[in-house]
């Protein structure tokens, strides 16, 4: 399967697709009922109530984002040149750790959220020795904003955002400035369309941040989390073993994604939003960290041995979670 996916074939697209159908098809057959308490603004209640009244049509949707979001982190490291060797590892990773629940099945917030957020990603990448800034930083920024509209606890990828902007550049006034018009307008555009629709500028219920509220991380002790822990702290420790050997613009970009981790993690461990979704974002960063860690080692046994029993963990945990 690493084999497989260790090539930058145009083909392996359609390898990747299939295997994206064949690891989520659980979701056809143990639907997933939302438990999550519902965001209390009306008109994205009732939209994410549709889009998954019937479980196929949001197996479908929730599927083909993931794919389209896995392929277009897979361009972002290849053409930013941020994997050792072009392959399609990236893609395979993303994927195979948005499956790792049935909860993320669910079309919900999460899904659009990380779409938006991997092509801020590229839009950010896009700002490293580049001359003409502007267009990147305002896409940057209004995707953040848009993510932070799905639901306002997501207001905390507009400071990732501006983190890396300044990362991968020189600290710019007028830049920050622009950033936080971009990350203004999605809201400044919502905010007329409920006043036009509801003649009140803001919604009936506005659903504030929760940061606050810490979840019980037993669950996390009974799922495929363990494992996928274990291997994401070996790959942080050979990527950081090569730290030094790296281009600078890898170097940040490292630094930039353990930041994303870290963020998603506490995002993932607080609020009233369903853990087992948000845990979505984590897999950009580890990802990342997986495809370098594979593409490193040497043992090639080793190597399909641990993907091989990292997947019957994640199959294993789905099948008795969904019973």
């Amino acid at each position: 399967m690493i084999r497989l996916f260790s090539f930058n074939y145009n083909q392996t697209a359609i390898f990747l697709l299939l295997f994206t159908l064949i690891i989520r098809t659980t979701g056809l057959f143990v639907p997933y009922i939302n438990s999550t308490p519902s965001i209390d603004i009306n008109y994205l209640s009732v939209f994410f109530s549709v889009l998954n009244h019937f479980s196929t049509v949001g197996f479908i949707v929730s599927t083909g984002f993931i794919y389209a979001t896995a392929l277009i982190f897979n361009k972002i490291c290849i053409q930013h040149e941020l994997s050792i060797t072009p392959s399609y590892l990236p893609a395979y990773f993303f994927v195979l750790l948005n499956s790792v629940f049935v909860d993320q099945f669910y079309a919900g917030p999460v899904i659009f959220v990380n779409f938006f957020m991997t092509l801020s990603l590229g839009s950010i990448l896009n700002l490293y020795n580049s001359n003409n800034t502007n267009i990147s930083i305002f896409s940057a920024s209004t995707l953040a904003g848009l993510s932070a509209l799905l639901n306002t606890t997501y207001i905390t990828f507009f400071v990732i955002v501006l983190i890396g902007i300044n990362l991968f550049r020189t600290f710019n006034f007028r830049e920050n400035l622009s950033a936080l018009f971009g990350f203004i307008m999605p809201l400044y555009i919502a905010t007329m369309i409920n006043y036009l629709i509801n003649n009140n500028f803001l919604p009936f219920h506005i659903f504030f941040p929760d940061y606050g509220t810490f979840n019980n991380p037993n669950w996390a002790l009974y799922s495929a989390l363990p494992s996928i822990g274990l291997i994401g702290f070996l790959a942080v420790i050979r990527m950081y073993r090569n730290f030094f050997r790296n281009s600078t613009k890898q170097r940040r970009f490292i630094q930039y994604m353990m930041l994303f981790l870290i963020t998603s993690t506490i995002l993932m461990s607080t609020g009233k939003q369903n853990a087992r979704q948000e845990f979505s974002f984590l897999s950009m960063p580890l990802a990342f960290a997986f495809s370098f860690y594979f593409t490193n080692s040497k043992i090639n046994w080793l190597k399909e041995l641990l993907n091989l029993l990292l997947i019957a963990s994640i199959l294993y945990f789905r099948t008795v979670s969904a019973a």
